[in-house]
């Protein structure tokens, strides 16, 4: 305690800070240097902890930015492997669907989009059944199944399923890979077609064939009948008929021969212009008030066998007359490039729907009430014997065009 005197008053008692060394005499001065020591051993300690914490400080931020860098890296190839992932699972041609376990879409290809019509956006996050009209799963057994598109038709499908499982092999849903198989399905029912037709030409060939024989007797025998009775007898209208009856028919069993044998042509330069004014030639009108033209380039030629290219003109010509009722006209027109030759006939008749349109060039398909069917089919054949094809544009009501597309000479 330190003693204090105010003068008028008495001593007052005052306690040591505890700090400040005792003063005077030789024990102040060893408490003093003690003092100083502990004070720099403190200060020494206080410097080592602070280079430590430095140092750890600095070998802290030194692994915060290796463990930066090491996401970095890993977000990059993450980042990555999903782009890949995503960019092959949308070059795939089949079609790809993945499912959860309780059955929502959770991924849907751009294939899949193109075969179905669903954009990504209205499969995913909806139930399959929902949306495709069937169960997930394939039943044992079966593979080509059907899946509803996004307009209700019903898409001819083949198709795998496949379980899908995490890292700890628990289930996480399933994939179905598929493709469309309505190409594939249209092909097969064209090559029936094709078989029952071949097996239809075949017989047609062999019962024209027996036809012709007996059919030329009748038409000699009709000529001799038509020879003998006068002009005026009445009889004389039933040996017209007779022979107008053998005609078409003659014409029929020519058409079917036609159409069944191979193709057998011989080219030579031929001029447009001339064919077509060889194909009017056979046109019968009948008295119909039906415009004809020809407005086809006197200087177009190409290379073809005339006898056949003229059958072409006769038929599509007859074809265009026979759907006119009343007043109309024909126009044949031509036209050429680089790559081929056109020459179109248009009529202003009563034109076709778009049924019609498919199966115009079908054998022993037709609308009239006295056709063959076989008028079309054989101009097709012929134009494609030639290496060109024939095309037609019509509309209910409006009238048809058809064009005969044949390659530039050389």
């Amino acid at each position: 305690m330190t003693e204090r005197r105010d003068s008028g008053s008495q001593s007052q008692s005052i306690p040591d800070a505890g700090l400040a060394p005792p003063a005077g005499g030789p024990g102040a001065v060893r408490d003093q240097d003690d003092y100083v020591r502990i004070l720099a051993e403190a200060f020494e300690k206080f410097t080592q902890t602070t280079q430590t914490m430095e140092e750890s400080y600095r070998r802290l931020a030194s692994r915060v930015q290796a463990l930066d860098r090491e996401l970095a890296d890993k977000n990059r190839e993450l980042a990555f492997t999903s782009d890949y992932l995503s960019g092959l699972l949308e070059s795939m041609s089949d079609g790809v669907i993945a499912i959860d376990t309780e059955g929502i879409v959770t991924t849907f290809n751009r294939a899949a989009s193109d075969v179905l019509g669903y954009t990504r956006e209205e499969a995913v996050g909806r139930r399959f059944r929902d949306v495709f009209g069937r169960e997930f799963a394939v039943p044992p057994g079966r593979q080509a199944m059907e899946l509803r598109a996004q307009d209700g038709r019903r898409i001819p499908v083949s198709e795998r399923d496949s379980p899908m499982a995490d890292r700890a092999n628990k289930r996480i849903g399933a994939v179905k890979v598929f493709q469309d198989l309505s190409e594939l399905e249209a092909l097969r029912e064209r090559i029936r077609q094709q078989d029952r037709l071949a097996a239809i030409g075949e017989m047609a060939a062999t019962v024209a064939h027996e036809i012709r024989n007996p059919l030329g007797g009748i038409r000699g025998f009709a000529a001799l009948l038509a020879r003998d009775i006068p002009e005026d007898d009445p009889r004389r209208r039933l040996v017209d008929k007779i022979q107008v009856g053998s005609k078409d028919l003659e014409r029929v069993v020519n058409e079917l021969l036609e159409y069944t044998r191979p193709m057998e042509l011989r080219l030579r330069s031929c001029s447009c212009a001339d064919l077509i004014e060889a194909a009017l030639g056979y046109v019968d009108l009948g008295g119909r008030p039906i415009r004809i033209s020809n407005a086809v380039d006197p200087g177009l030629h190409f290379m073809v066998d005339p006898d056949k290219m003229r059958q072409v003109f006769l038929n599509i010509l007859l074809n265009a007359t026979q759907s006119i009722e009343g007043e109309g006209s024909v126009t044949i027109h031509s036209g050429q490039d680089d790559a081929c030759l056109r020459l179109s006939v248009s009529d202003t008749g009563s034109g076709m729907g778009p049924a019609q349109m498919e199966q115009v060039f079908s054998p022993f398909y037709t609308t009239k009430e006295k056709g063959t069917g076989l008028g079309l089919a054989v101009a097709a054949k012929i134009v494609e014997g030639h290496g060109g094809r024939i095309e037609a544009d019509s509309e209910q009501g409006k009238g048809s065009t058809f064009h005969v597309l044949l390659p530039q000479p050389d």
